[in-house]
Order: structure tokens, then sequence, then C-alpha cells
């Protein structure tokens, strides 16, 4: 059975010293609390393994950036040539030049690109943009939607204040009536609407964009002037390497990269149309390591190798038997389902569930089978995911779908 002696006593030393002791997305608290593991010792491929020496087959990938596999030898062969160089310096490296003109290269509606470290940084770039480029001063949102830890988004209140949301506007996924209403109400204000290229907020079953919903918003942004931005920081390159909204057949105006950008190492990034390169030059957005070579060059290794290998097929196509074979096993066992999002970016939950302790029953008996899930957050596939290790995924969850069915009925 597997133990976590060594993960607890670190967190008990954590706390002591970090407020929280492990802050955040990455807390125990949010997984099964004294049954599920705090740190992590090392990672190969789709696997990692904690301080306690138990191994996992990963399906959060660090949370999204790892789409090619931890620590894979053409990115970090990338970065390490590149390291031997520079990495953060006075001025950006050659990496900077050609990094953009691979994102312009791909991405359809890119004319330019500009980077930051992390998805805050370029979500709030983007609305920023969007803001000076129209002169006007509201955002349209979807309601509970994470776009970062700004101020304007966070899902946690403390420490905000109601005049730094107060030009934020936000309706439910996919209404589109209570869409048109806010934006009727606002329209001489409104300088753009933000979305993710589907719903997915943790804590919730994943949606879908209903028929014409996305194209509602294009349509709407057209009319009034405004900026359509899409939040690809999670979905990018997971869907499609043109963007993920290139899958449903519209354009946004703003992009949103990280994530699986630079396969783990710290990028983000913006790519807009011309018609917003005046107003992408004039809003202040600079850092000291945005410009670090060392990212960069695995960035660009990443996108090399993942159109190489046909990575986001394989994603998909392992995905899609993840999802098959876990939806037989919960019919086998009983166990109504919501198995949600993209195949390659899915989430299950327990269907009528009050609160969440079937996922958890499940979970921890994945965890001591050597296969790691959230109890309330979305999975990823990646391409390094193989298909011995699906079926030996699958012998997991049909353990754990028949520990749910014998524990909570």
């Amino acid at each position: 059975m597997a133990k976590f002696d060594k993960s607890y006593h670190l967190f008990d030393r954590a706390s002591k010293v970090i407020p929280g002791g492990i802050p955040g997305h990455q807390s125990p608290m949010l997984l099964v609390f004294g049954a599920s593991p705090c740190f992590i010792e090392r990672a190969e491929g789709a696997r990692f393994w904690d301080v306690d020496g138990n191994e996992y087959i990963d399906y959060m990938c660090a949370y999204g950036p790892m789409v090619l596999g931890y620590n894979h030898p053409k990115v970090e062969a990338a970065a390490r040539a590149q390291g031997k160089k520079t990495d953060t310096g006075n001025l950006p490296t050659e990496r900077y030049v050609e990094l953009a003109e691979r994102l312009v290269g791909i991405v359809p509606i890119a004319d330019w690109a500009i980077f930051g470290k992390n998805g805050s940084d370029v979500t709030t770039y983007a609305c920023r943009v969007a803001r000076y480029q129209t002169g006007r001063n509201k955002i349209i949102m979807i309601d509970g939607c994470y776009h970062g830890i700004g101020a304007w988004c966070t899902p946690i209140s403390a420490g905000i204040t109601a005049g730094e949301t107060a030009d934020m506007l936000t309706f439910n996924y996919n209404d589109i009536e209570q869409f048109k209403r806010i934006v009727a109400e606002n329209k001489d204000d409104v300088a753009g609407v933000i979305l993710t290229p589907f719903r997915h907020e943790a804590l919730h079953d994943s949606e879908m964009p209903a028929p014409g919903f996305l194209e509602t918003v294009r349509k709407t942004c057209d009319d009034i002037g405004g900026v359509f931005i899409v939040d690809d920081v999670r979905a990018g390159f997971r869907m499609h390497m043109g963007g993920s909204l290139e899958k449903f057949g519209v354009k946004p105006d703003l992009i949103c990269f990280s994530k699986a950008l630079g396969n783990g190492h710290p990028i983000s990034a913006c790519v807009g149309k011309e018609s917003l390169r005046s107003a992408a030059s004039q809003v202040f957005f600079t850092g000291s390591f945005f410009t670090s070579g060392v990212p960069m060059a695995a960035a660009l290794a990443t996108l090399d190798e993942m159109e190489a290998t046909g990575a986001i097929e394989i994603m998909y196509k392992n995905g899609e038997m993840l999802k098959d074979g876990m939806l037989d096993q919960a019919d086998t066992y009983g166990q109504q389902v919501n198995y949600t999002g993209p195949e390659t970016i899915p989430f299950m939950t327990f269907a009528g569930e009050d609160g969440w302790d079937k996922a958890k029953v499940f979970c921890e008996e994945c965890y001591q089978r050597g296969v790691f899930f959230h109890p309330f957050h979305n999975w990823f596939i990646s391409s390094a995911h193989t298909e011995e290790d699906i079926k030996k995924t699958l012998d997991a969850t049909d353990a754990a779908f028949k520990r749910v069915k014998e524990k909570m009925g």
C-alpha cells in the first residue's frame, strides 16, 4: 500500500515557514488530504514519482504545461544549449524573434506576438489592449471563469476591492440571450469579451460551446467595435495548433497562450491581429524575465516536435480510448457519471453527487494503484501517454469504480 509519510512531514515543515504550506491550486487540501502525495521527487514522460517513491501515470500534466512529456529529450536539449549561451540578460536573444515568427506562422489570426511568463500576465495585457484600442472601460467575461490571479478575474476575493472588479461584466456560459442583454445595456462602453474555448473552471463539469454561441460573440464584437479575446492558456496546443477556436471555425482578435507552449518551461504569449498592433505597442508590458532565452528555446522545440509527431492527434486518440473505457466501466458498476470536455482535456464527475465524496474515493483508489487524477479539476492528456498507459490506467479505474460502488452504492 502506498504511503505518504515523507510528503506529510515536508508539508508540516512547509506550513511553518510558508503561509498555507502549499498555497493555491497545488495544495494537498484540494486532493484527498492524507491519502495523496504533497511533493514530487522526479518526473519522466507521462509519469512522476513522489518523495515517498510512489510512481504514477499522470493525468494532470503539471496542471497542463506538460504536453510532450516530462523531461522531453529534444525540448531539454534545446533549453540546455540556450542556457550555455545565456538565459536572462540585458537584452533579448535571437530566440525572441524566432518564437514570435513561429507563432505568427502557425496561428492564422496572428500578425504579431508578445511574451510574458504565465497566463495571468497575458490575459491582463489582452484586456488592457482592448481598452486602449476602443477607449472604453468594460470587459465581458463568463461568470466564475478563471483567467488568472489578477484582481479583475481572481476567484478569491480576499484583498480585492470592489473598484478593481467594477468594470467586469459577467454572464453564464452559452447563455446567448443574457449576453445580448448585457451588451445592449453597456454597448457604448464595452471594450471586449474574454472567453475560454470551452468552460473549464474547477468544481464544475466542462461545457463545450453551444451551436452559434461563439459565432454570436464574434458578430457582436464586430457590430459594436469590441475586441474578442480568447484565453487559450489551458487549452492551447491541445485542441489545434492554430489556437483552439480554429476547431470551431471562429477567429478571435487576440489569443493568450501559456502552459503547453514551453512543455513546462515558464512562458506565455499573446498574439493578435494587425488592427491591434498599435494599441499593443502602447500598453505598458514588461518584466525582467519576459525575454529569457531558455524558455523560448524550449517553446520553439516544443512546437517543432508537436508538429513533427502529430502530438494533438495522438492525444485525441488516447484520450478517446480513456473516455470509452471509463464510461464502459461506470456503466458496469452502475455509476452515473458526466465525462465532459475535449478528449485531450477531459473531466469526470459523479452525476447528482452532493459534494465530492465519490470523486475522492475514486481518486484515492487510483493513487494506490499508481494513477494520478484530480477530484475537482479537469484532467490533461499528453502525447507521452501511450496505449499501454491507458490500459494500465483502465485497470486502476476499474478497481476505483468497484470501490465506489462497494463503499457508497
